[in-house]
């Protein structure tokens, strides 16, 4: 093969030479080549570029190579047509590139073509940022363009301000709802667009999210000549804003707060433009919104009172206002002991209104209304040199005395004459009308911290002028009827209540010698029944949900008699004619307070109605009982040893029904921590109501005496509460002597001997305890009972058996706690006495099974929290009393304190 293949060469050779040596014309021609002069690309793109060649023997190589101009990516170089990529550039360029064309006889021919390389043109983007209402749709939508391609991608972004969800993200209209907000709040964007070479703009801006105001328009007058044009401010929601009121004292001022705003407590002043310090007061604790609302800038969180008009929405016809209010010498009153209840602040909000609102004592409330009175008729009844304001005055205990002690001076008597004036004057004490007439009221009282209200009846108003009192042993009925605002009560039947004031305190027709002859035969306190004839209402104050009447009351109070060795002591009854001021608890308003299936699983106590002791030996009334409550809805009252069912009804309230058919209804009225302020109510297998009272029902927390150690030092005894959780009982924290009628307890001492504590013949601060009523005491564990004890306190033996007790008390311990004073315990207690060692026990009224709270207590405490006397002052004469506190506390005056009864201890 090989030598064939060179045979076939070498005759090619001689062949040519042959034609050559033959003087052929035939000449190789140079090819030739041709492309565009100039093609245009923009950076980053991929074209191709065709070259086109001739030759006369049609074999030709390509070559292409660049010449200058920015690097181009080539490919295909070795083809007619050549693949090129344009570089990245920042600025428009040209780049050569020539492609080389070889035929066989190695004879080339070129050809440059300039590759205009264009740099990209960016994109263009804008997008409209505004503000916007808070919890509206909002849509951002850009406008974005390309000069030179188009845009590829959209790409929003949130970059700052509170997070919200992102629709249409990734296109040219970006949506959300504005998020919920209490003032101007900004939110951050930031939108991307990327064009067809992949290049990007961006733009950003902020969305400035304004609340949503809603205005609330308070509308009213001002009572007394002093308030002609006054200024009056309103707070709502921490704002301020200020309206001017008439000539005539009527204003109506918008307040504005955030429409997502509840504590839509509001506090009003007027302050007299013509005397420097007066102002009056005004809680509102409640607003309600005016038909418009109102999308305010971010102003309107400081407006003036310009802005306040601007903002406003279109004006209320007079007399259309939710929100209208009467300011005037009462709302004062009841503002400044309110602030002083709620420890010298306003209440932030309506819990806190409505906590402290019960503790309010009346008494203060009107006796406060008429120095308010006094104050605005200005001359000599004018603010004291050194007080600026009429708060001020009313909230500085020492200075309220010294106001009302020269007041009394300078007019005697013009304490009670300018509450007469209050009571009589429709428009500070508005008259009661049907529409605002509760149909069930609770009696509460102001109570002290730490405790709650005790004792207090109930009065219900049916609609057809029929209604009944409840109290805890039985129902006087009567009829009732509206006369110029005021409630009249006529009762229909006389059934009694029962109080038990001391012997000294006692009303009931006892002589100087009866008296002495109780006491030297250590009886202290005396049983006595009232009957109630008829009584009016007139209400002071419309609270949120507590209000205050004055009754005036008529009846009998009748002594039950006591035969004292061979002499009775049966004082005749005596006729009695009370006024008291009271709150009462408005049960149209207690929806929010209620008792739970799940709190009420365990041992409670309640009170319920039934007899305790042996027949004729005891008496009814509502007592408390232990109450063992199942899960399964079944329970026994362990006191009366009756299984009942139970159920949470659709009011809160916990309803024990017994198998007879008899049942209890107790209301949650109030709660502090795990103590709760019931109503309880019991009603026979008919459904009609027997007897009712306010009082506490706890849970037990497990405490007994089996592990608690109720042994005191000698220096120490258990001093009850059960007359000392009122209000008027304290100050600054500290337990007021009261004339020594605080003063009453037990020193249980570790040898079971001790002594029953009460009088003295000391007062603070040089107060001496008498150990002068021996007693004994044991602790005995509970019949059936592993785990369980009781302590019985023997008062004193019998006359004619000095080894056996003639009455005994009995106490086993439901709950123990620290208290306000020291340790304390809630003890469920019962006394019984006897006349002889051989007579039977009886149950002694008004200390049947009962709840009584004691805390331990130091004797050393009266001294330690003596103050000097303060002076009292009564329709113009100074007294002296011992007013006990801490030693910087002072009691506020009461010239017409009410007349109450004094309950047992």
């Amino acid at each position: 093969m090989k030598n064939k293949i060179l045979g076939n060469l070498s005759l090619s050779i001689i062949a040519c030479a042959v034609l050559a040596g033959c003087g052929s014309d035939d000449k190789d021609e140079l090819p030739t080549v041709s492309v565009a002069a100039a093609v245009s690309l923009k950076e980053s793109r991929t074209t191709t570029i065709a070259a086109t060649a001739a030759d006369d023997d049609d074999t030709i190589t390509y070559s292409w190579t660049q010449v200058s101009g920015p690097t181009l990516t080539l490919t295909n170089t070795t083809a007619a047509t050549v693949g090129l990529t344009a570089p990245a550039v920042d600025a428009d360029g040209a780049a050569v590139l020539r492609v080389t064309v070889t035929d066989e006889g190695d004879q080339t021919a070129s050809a440059d073509v300039t590759v205009n390389v264009a740099n990209n043109v960016l994109p263009t983007v804008t997008a409209a940022f505004e503000a916007a209402a808070e919890k509206s749709d909002v849509t951002l939508t850009a406008v974005a363009a390309d000069s030179d391609g188009e845009i590829t991608s959209y790409s929003w972004t949130q970059t700052a301000g509170t997070p919200v969800t992102l629709t249409g993200a990734d296109t040219a209209t970006l949506s959300f709802t504005a998020p919920s907000v209490t003032e101007d709040t900004e939110l951050t964007f930031s939108l991307s667009v990327t064009d067809d070479d992949e290049e990007a703009a961006a733009v950003s801006g902020i969305v400035t999210v304004t609340p949503v105001m809603t205005t609330f328009t308070v509308s009213g007058t001002v009572s007394g000549a002093s308030f002609a044009n006054a200024q009056i401010s309103g707070i709502v929601a921490g704002n301020t804003f200020t309206t001017t009121a008439g000539a005539d004292g009527s204003f109506s001022l918008p307040l504005q707060a955030d429409d997502d705003e509840t504590n839509l407590f509001a506090n009003i002043t007027a302050s007299s433009v013509t005397t420097p310090g007066l102002e009056f007061y005004k809680f509102v604790p409640s607003l309600t919104a005016d038909t418009q609302v109102v999308v305010a800038p971010s102003a309107v969180s400081k407006l003036s009172t310009a802005l306040t008009n601007l903002f406003r929405a279109s004006p209320m016809a007079e007399g259309d206002s939710s929100n209208a209010i009467a300011i005037n010498a009462v709302s004062t009153a009841l503002y400044s002991l309110i602030i002083a209840a709620n420890g010298g602040t306003a209440p932030a909000d309506l819990d806190s209104f409505t906590f402290v609102e019960k503790s309010v004592s009346p008494d203060d409330l009107i006796e406060a209304a008429a120095v308010v009175q006094l104050v605005a008729q200005g001359g000599d009844f004018a603010l004291p040199e050194g007080v600026t304001n009429v708060l001020e005055l009313l909230t500085n205990v020492e200075a309220y005395n010294d106001y009302v002690a020269a007041a009394e001076a300078t007019t005697p008597g013009i304490i009670a004459t300018t509450i007469d004036d209050i009571i009589a004057d429709p428009e500070l004490t508005p008259p009661v009308d049907a529409s605002s007439l509760a149909s069930t009221y609770f009696e509460v009282y102001p109570a002290a911290d730490g405790f709650l209200s005790r004792g207090g009846n109930r009065y219900d108003f049916n609609e057809d002028g029929t209604g009944a009192e409840t109290f805890s042993s039985g129902m006087n009925e009567f009829s009732w009827e509206l006369a110029d605002g005021v409630i009249q009560l006529t009762y229909l039947d006389e059934a009694p209540s029962y109080y038990y004031p001391s012997v000294d305190a006692s009303n009931v027709g006892l002589t100087g010698e009866q008296k002495q002859l109780l006491k030297d035969n250590n009886i202290t306190q005396v049983e006595v029944m009232r009957v109630q004839q008829s009584s009016s209402m007139q209400r002071i104050i419309q609270g949120e949900k507590t209000d205050t009447y004055r009754f005036v009351s008529t009846g009998i109070d009748t002594m039950t008699p006591i035969t004292v060795g061979q002499t009775l002591v049966n004082p005749a009854g005596v006729v009695y004619e009370s006024n008291q001021d009271q709150l009462l608890r408005n049960a149209d308003k207690l929806g929010d307070v209620k008792f739970t299936e799940t709190e009420l699983v365990g041992q409670w106590m309640f009170e319920h109605y039934y007899y305790v002791g042996e027949e004729g030996l005891g008496y009814a009334n509502m007592f408390a009982d232990i109450f063992e409550i199942n899960a399964d809805g079944t329970g026994t009252a362990l006191e009366v040893d009756k299984s009942f069912s139970w159920e949470v009804d659709a009011a809160g309230a916990f309803v024990a029904t017994f198998a007879d058919g008899s049942s209890i209804k107790a209301i949650k009225l109030d709660q502090v921590g795990t103590d709760v302020q019931v109503f309880s109510a019991t009603y026979d297998a008919e459904g009609s109501l027997i007897a009712a009272d306010a009082d506490y029902a706890l849970m037990l927390d497990g405490s007994d005496f089996s592990t608690f150690d109720q042994t005191n030092p000698e220096d120490m005894y258990w001093n009850t509460t059960i007359n000392t959780w009122t209000k008027d009982s304290w100050e600054n924290g500290n337990l007021l002597w009261d004339e020594g009628n605080a003063y009453f307890g037990w020193q249980l001492l570790e040898d079971n001997t001790g002594y029953a504590l009460g009088d003295t013949l000391t007062e603070p601060p040089t107060f001496e305890p008498l150990f002068n009523f021996p007693l004994t005491w044991e602790e005995e564990a509970v019949e059936g009972s592993e785990d369980e004890s009781v302590v019985s306190i023997n008062r004193w033996t019998c006359m004619d058996d000095g080894t056996k007790p003639c009455a005994q008390r009995q106490w086993r311990l439901l709950k123990s706690t620290d208290g306000n004073l020291g340790p304390r315990i809630y003890v469920f207690e019962i006394e019984e006495r006897r006349n002889n060692s051989t007579s039977p026990w009886y149950v002694v009224n008004g200390i049947g099974p009962r709840l009584n709270i004691y805390e331990e207590l130091s004797f050393s405490y009266w001294n330690d929290t003596a103050v000097e006397p303060a002076a009292v002052v009564t329709s113009g004469v100074s007294t002296t009393k011992a007013s006990i506190g801490s030693k910087k506390a002072v009691a506020r005056i009461l010239v017409e304190p009410n007349q109450k009864p004094a309950s047992g201890m």
